[in-house]
């Protein structure tokens, strides 16, 4: 391991993150360039950033999703050098991944971005089985040669070009908040997910990705596939718990896969629910219209409680 500063931008996406921008930017004292987007925090993130990073530059803008804040990121806060690193304030990088990071800059060849898995801990512990580690995400970009776009609560990257995967990763502290917000804001997440569940029910499974080698492209087909299994919550707590070895993660891998089934429970449960709301409105949409009424005011009381649930909750944050 060496001290010396990596040239590359560190952007940190932040909304109410003082318990984690500290220990996140102390560990990126080797990065030359901290830059944080912030969506309108209400407690002292920002202050508690400063005195850790007096020269970090800070910018403001209102969270719609991942890909779209992300994109804002790259197009309007100037980072200083060609490649940026993509944070979370919950995200530590270990010394382990700014050595790889700086020796991949070195010599990125054709590469135009890097994969980077977090290692999520939970009551204390690495989850490394139950996670499926390692999950990769597009993190580490040459400026200019990637975007991304917004995929169920979370966001795909779109480029052209060859991309590296980086062995080494960061500690997911997804928990630091708690429980209670963990399950608030996975509540959240389950409903942006009906969105691309109904996208994925419409593509095709490609097979040859399914069993293929590359990690990204058999994820993305495993879950198309998944969307159209009734029983997928339990079928992914019995790939995680046993086919994983989730049972070498001990108590807490345990807690966690049952988690993760009523995350995947209540996504099953809302695309349900949408699809049986879409299909009453298009029934009294066949109908004929009727004039005046208790029936007309219950029908119209309907579809407006459907459409209400079909929008979501749109004005969600991180």
């Amino acid at each position: 391991m060496t001290n010396r500063r990596i040239p590359v931008t560190a952007i940190i996406l932040t909304y109410n993150e003082a318990m984690n921008i500290e220990r996140c930017l102390q560990a990126m004292a080797r990065i030359e360039e901290i830059i944080i987007v912030d969506s309108c925090s209400t407690d002292d993130t920002l202050e508690r950033a400063r005195r850790a990073r007096p020269d970090l530059r800070e910018f403001a803008n209102p969270f719609k999703d991942f890909g779209d804040q992300r994109n804002w990121a790259l197009d309007n806060t100037g980072p200083t050098h060609d490649w940026i690193l993509f944070v979370d304030a919950d995200e530590y990088c270990t010394p382990g991944l700014l050595d790889e990071i700086a020796a991949f800059l070195d010599a990125p060849g054709e590469a135009v971005g890097a994969f980077i898995a977090g290692k999520t801990y939970f009551l204390g512990r690495w989850i490394k089985y139950s996670t499926a580690y390692p999950s990769y995400q597009l993190r580490l970009l040459r400026a200019g040669r990637v975007r991304y776009r917004k995929e169920g609560h979370g966001q795909r990257e779109v480029t052209d070009g060859p991309l590296a995967y980086l062995r080494s990763g960061w500690i997911h502290n997804a928990f630091g908040k708690g429980l209670s917000q963990w399950i608030a804001r996975h509540n959240q997440y389950s409903t942006h997910e009906i969105e691309l569940m109904m996208r994925l029910h419409t593509e095709a499974i490609n097979w040859s990705e399914f069993f293929g080698s590359d990690a990204i492209k058999r994820r993305r087909a495993v879950k198309r596939f998944g969307v159209r299994i009734p029983l997928w919550p339990l079928t992914r707590l019995l790939y995680g718990y046993f086919w994983k070895l989730g049972l070498l993660d001990g108590h807490p891998g345990m807690i966690f896969c049952m988690l993760r089934f009523a995350h995947d429970l209540h996504i099953v449960a809302k695309f349900a629910e949408r699809k049986y709301l879409d299909g009453e409105v298009a029934r009294q949409d066949r109908e004929e219209p009727r004039i005046g009424g208790a029936e007309a005011d219950q029908s119209t009381g309907f579809e407006t409680r459907a459409q209400a649930i079909n929008k979501g909750s749109a004005a969600s944050r991180p």
